[in-house]
């Protein structure tokens, strides 16, 4: 019989996760966002093109080196910690860090393989072949960085991966403007992926010194059998998924480069940068699979419903903001040489609410041991997704412009697409309902502040200060009017007061 998690409900767990977990979203995504408006004034439109492009095929290749490790071994080594059984989750985790390093191995061979087919053949572009040899090193250090994460977040020990991740954008965004300052333009991407790997193999020293000391026999010890059918049988539908969200990813990216100049996929890449920036703050997925595997029945829908809730409380009003201060949104953040970025950036905003509902749904499914649902969704998805790039392409082929924003829309419509077919197996095979979550006193806070929104945009001419005004006032009355409908409720302001027990403490 299954051990649920008996002495701490799901609130106080989650809640606890919560802040380390959304500190090191932040971290991340701040930090990302910091380094891609450096690097993408430094290396203006052209040359941040072909950094985005390079940067599509080794995040492919990185996929590559995991197949769904990551996920499937997180599943397991939590489960078997939720049960008391650390033997079983050591066993686990030996078994995982093998196979890791055998696909480690092959991705970074074949890379080395195909790099120079990619890049004077595929792409017609020298600039790409350097990067990619470069970008070896840094697979072989990311991809155990990555990995070694698993032990923390499947004992739900996520205080030092706040570090780890401070740490790794701190020295990711100062070693890469070392590089482009040392680097001639023909090898400033090159030395880009040079500092990645510095970075990256700083910080994976690091985390593996500091798991060593927590919690050494997460990895020393004795072992025992393993059921390795029943893992692979998980496993095989885990590296399908895997493999077709990396493509479902990068295929935007991986087609415009071989129908527009590389400053047009510059433009294409800062507005989806823009996006993903904003939506990673809202999915819990991370902290919720090792919580999720470990509740049943009445208690798992609760806690469904809890996530899904908050989710949309937060992403629809950005969602809404986004578009109403996008121009303005990407020439302070980049600059008047990526204004054209606009025209695909309203159309990939959607992503905003699909992105973090899509994390949610996968990771529900997965932890009940459903990944071949995930699989064939994301597959399906992706080949529409191929498909309407493609009619998108051809259709506004005699303007760039049009053809980034026309890959956007092919893009929201297949990201919703997926959240559909997942949400429809979420509900025939799980039993989730998402009605009675109360959305109704949300919407009328977002209606009022698009309202707000509309008028302000139309009377006042945004400026920067302008702009830091709208935004304030456009947050402060979508939570005023939600307070004042009551679309908060108690246990809303109970998780609020435990945010801030947690904090103190």
């Amino acid at each position: 019989m299954k051990k649920k998690i008996k002495y701490q409900n799901l609130s106080e767990i989650a809640t606890k996760g919560t802040i380390y977990n959304m500190v090191s979203l932040i971290i991340l995504k701040l930090g990302g966002l910091i380094f891609t408006v450096i690097i993408a004034r430094l290396l203006l439109p052209e040359l941040f093109g072909v950094y985005a492009l390079a940067l599509s095929i080794i995040t492919i290749a990185l996929t590559f080196t995991d197949l769904g490790i990551t996920n499937t071994s997180i599943r397991y080594i939590s489960d078997s910690l939720g049960k008391k059984n650390k033997k079983m989750g050591r066993s686990y985790g030996r078994f995982f860090i093998k196979r890791k390093l055998m696909l480690v191995l092959i991705a970074v061979v074949v890379l080395l393989g195909i790099s120079k087919y990619l890049s004077f053949t595929i792409y017609n572009n020298p600039l790409l072949y350097y990067p990619l040899l470069f970008s070896c090193l840094f697979i072989l250090s990311e991809s155990f960085r990555e990995f070694f994460g698993v032990f923390f977040v499947a004992r739900k020990d996520l205080k030092p991966t706040v570090f780890f991740d401070l740490f790794s954008q701190i020295s990711k965004i100062g070693f890469s403007i070392i590089a482009i300052l040392l680097f001639t333009s023909e090898l400033k991407i090159s030395g880009l992926f040079l500092a990645f790997f510095f970075s990256s193999f700083l910080t994976l020293l690091i985390s593996f010194l500091v798991l060593i000391k927590r919690d050494k026999e997460s990895l020393i010890g004795k072992t025992e059998k393993i059921n390795k059918s029943k893992i692979n049988n998980y496993w095989k539908y885990m590296v399908v998924a895997t493999l077709s969200l990396a493509f479902f990813g990068s295929i935007d990216t991986l087609m415009l480069g071989g129908f527009v100049g590389t400053e047009y996929l510059g433009y294409y890449r800062v507005s989806m940068s823009l996006i993903l920036t904003i939506a990673s703050l809202f999915p819990l997925s991370t902290l919720f699979l090792p919580i999720f595997t470990q509740i049943y029945k009445k208690r798992f829908i609760r806690g469904f419903q809890k996530t899904i809730r908050y989710i949309l409380i937060f992403s629809i009003p950005a969602t809404v903001g986004a578009i109403f201060i996008a121009k303005y949104l990407i020439f302070i953040v980049y600059g008047n040489l990526y204004l054209p970025a606009i025209s695909s950036f309203y159309f990939l905003s959607l992503l905003i609410i699909t992105t973090p509902l899509i994390s949610l749904y996968s990771i529900i499914l997965e932890s009940k041991e459903k990944p071949k649902i995930v699989s064939n969704a994301v597959l399906i998805s992706l080949v529409v997704n191929v498909v309407l790039n493609y009619i998108a392409i051809k259709l506004f082929i005699s303007n760039p412009l049009e053809v980034i924003a026309g890959v956007g829309f092919a893009t929201a419509i297949s990201r919703l697409l997926l959240l559909g077919i997942l949400i429809f197996y979420s509900k025939k095979d799980l039993g989730i309902q998402t009605k009675g979550i109360g959305l109704r006193k949300p919407i009328l806070s977002i209606l009022v502040m698009g309202i707000f929104l509309y008028t302000f945009n139309s009377y006042v001419d945004i400026n920067l200060f302008a702009g830091i005004i709208e935004v304030i006032l456009g947050i402060i009355i979508y939570f005023g009017v939600l307070i004042w409908s009551g679309g908060l409720k108690k246990e809303d302001w109970n998780l609020i007061k435990d945010l801030t027990k947690i904090k103190k403490n």
